[in-house]
């Protein structure tokens, strides 16, 4: 489910952010459309909190599926001239579903799947999302060749339409049936955003360092071949789709890696993707330069599946919904403070010095939180 509503969601966004760039000229409101369903989770993180809290996860993710469907419909009947600016208004309150869909799907995953089983699920959903919005984004350009916008939005109202049958078949587990009869009390706390465990704070930081090396390597993708190579645009192109398959083959990577990536202290994953980061910044060649850039993507990858098991799997009942919602939200926003503050160092500085910012702020975040990786390996045990 979550392979096809990220797929023919991508795929009109991707055309969509195009074709407002080929219309207006302006490259900020083609990175605005594509960046604008997120801004609903952002701003309504609390509202989302007390559905994952109060409502069951399963018929959450069938309403926000409908609803989706609904919405990208209705885009149909708006007359052509009008239509790119309905269609955008529409993908950014089609947003605030998506985001629904993804965090109560987290939700029952973590109900319905044993708990040995858990972290091989979760990595599973997270690659079926992945290579959605690589196909999705991949099927963009084909697809703007044969189909007008029109088309476009009927195609991804045809997935969601797919996606929104899969929803059905979610079943409905055990944990929320009794969660359902719990008292009021308990009903009211979970609905406050709030995660009291100092375990599970310290691994939200570490987690966050995954969005801290998204923004720079948005940056970075486009810099280290044009700045530090000294390459034009074909080596970005080049850099872009070696990128995108280490970022994939990383993904791929962590399903056969499950049973070893609980072995690796949690401080390994946070400091392992930088020494390849800075190696590949100091190579000075293209050929080592992107080897060792997609290396730091794969572990990078890895790092991000650690880290989100890790917080899904510590996460109490009581917790759980604030531990979803805040990941869905705090990652877009730490992603985009720091796609802008380490550009603008890079600007002032170059790559080199920012990835050396990188690496520095990566070892004290890692050190500030040393305690979490036995906090989790205490918790298991006395389990």
């Amino acid at each position: 489910m979550l392979f096809v509503n990220a797929c023919g969601s991508f795929l009109l966004l991707v055309s969509l952010s195009t074709h407002v760039g080929s219309v207006t000229g302006s490259g900020l409101l083609a990175g605005a459309v594509l960046s604008a369903p997120w801004l609903p989770a952002l701003l309504l993180a609390g509202p989302l909190n007390r559905l994952l809290a109060r409502r069951a996860p399963e018929r959450l993710v069938r309403v926000a599926e409908a609803a989706s469907l609904l919405l990208t419909l209705s885009a149909l009947a708006v007359p052509g001239g009008a239509l790119a600016t309905v269609a955008t208004c529409l993908v950014v309150v089609r947003g605030f579903c998506e985001t629904v869909t993804r965090s109560a799907t987290s939700v029952v995953l973590r109900n319905s799947v044993a708990p040995g089983r858990l972290e091989r699920a979760n990595t599973v959903a997270e690659i079926g999302k992945l290579t959605g919005l690589s196909l999705g984004a991949a099927l963009a350009g084909p697809a703007a060749a044969v189909l007008p916008l029109r088309g476009q939005i009927a195609v991804n109202a045809a997935t969601l339409a797919l996606s929104a049958l899969l929803a059905w078949a979610l079943p409905t587990s055990p944990a929320a049936r009794s969660d359902a009869r719990e008292d009021g009390p308990r009903t009211a706390a979970a609905g406050r955003l709030h995660v009291d465990d100092p375990a599970l704070r310290r691994l939200f930081a570490r987690f966050l360092l995954v969005a801290f090396w998204q923004g720079f390597h948005t940056v970075a993708v486009t810099v280290i071949p044009l700045s530090v190579l000294g390459g034009g645009t074909r080596l970005v192109g080049l850099f872009v789709a070696i990128s995108s398959v280490a970022i994939f083959a990383g993904s791929l990577a962590a399903l056969p890696a499950q049973r070893y990536l609980g072995r690796v202290p949690s401080a390994a994953w946070a400091l392992l993707p930088i020494p390849p980061l800075l190696a590949a910044l100091l190579a000075g060649r293209a050929a080592p330069t992107l080897a060792l850039y997609a290396l730091f993507l794969v572990l990078f990858e890895l790092a991000y599946v650690h880290f989100n098991n890790r917080l899904l799997a510590r996460a109490s009942a009581d917790e759980l919904p604030s531990v979803v919602t805040l990941r869905a939200t705090l990652m877009p926003s730490a992603v985009a403070v720091s796609i802008l503050v380490l550009g603008a160092l890079c600007d002032l500085a170059g790559a080199v010095a920012t990835a050396f910012v990188v690496a520095t702020v990566t070892c004290l975040v890692t050190a500030a939180t040393g305690t979490a990786g036995h906090s989790w390996r205490r918790s298991v045990r006395r389990a």
